[in-house]
């Protein structure tokens, strides 16, 4: 996700597109020393300042369902997804990305590190890990869950890269709450 962030603010800044080049990376806040390390890894692995991630505290459920109308985009985590800040989200009318590998599938295609480990295969046959994906399937959203980690980053980039694509999408959420 960092790599996509640094990518995506480095776009920005080149073709002086405001929301690319401010773009960051929202975080539920878990402590002094997490955020430092993550911070730390932002910036000496992707080139990132400090203000690339923000960190949220928890707060009482009307400003979080508030607070969260304001992102354009919920990241699944792919090994515990989020269940019910899935349901918040998607309630909020913010288009999610989750990863739900078919059956039997022991492909690592996670080459790009991103989730740490060197690459390691992030599995999704547990029920923590498809809570996500059948969020986006009653929602009618199918086209946000992805088969691989490969197709999950290549989501997130279309988001952010096919404006037009994504309007639709966020309507399209926003109309099956009416």
């Amino acid at each position: 996700w960092l790599s996509v962030l640094a990518d995506v603010k480095m776009q920005g800044r080149a073709s002086r597109n405001a929301r690319q080049a401010d773009a960051i990376l929202w975080l539920l806040a878990s402590g002094t020393e997490m955020e430092a390390n993550l911070r730390k890894i932002a910036k000496d692995e992707f080139g990132l300042s400090d203000d690339a991630l923000v960190f949220a505290n928890i707060v009482p459920r009307t400003e979080h369902l508030q607070r969260l109308s304001l992102a354009d985009l919920f990241l699944d985590t792919p090994s515990y997804n989020a269940h019910t800040v899935g349901c918040d989200t998607l309630y909020a009318g913010v288009p999610m990305v989750s990863l739900l590998r078919p059956s039997g599938n022991v492909q690592n295609d996670d080459s790009s590190g991103m989730l740490g480990g060197g690459g390691s295969l992030v599995h999704t046959e547990k029920l923590a890990s498809r809570v996500g994906a059948s969020l986006l399937k009653a929602a009618g959203m199918e086209e946000m869950v992805a088969p691989s980690m490969r197709e999950y980053l290549k989501i997130m980039r279309r988001c952010v890269d096919d404006w037009e694509w994504f309007s639709r999408l966020e309507e399209r959420l926003r109309s099956t709450r009416e």
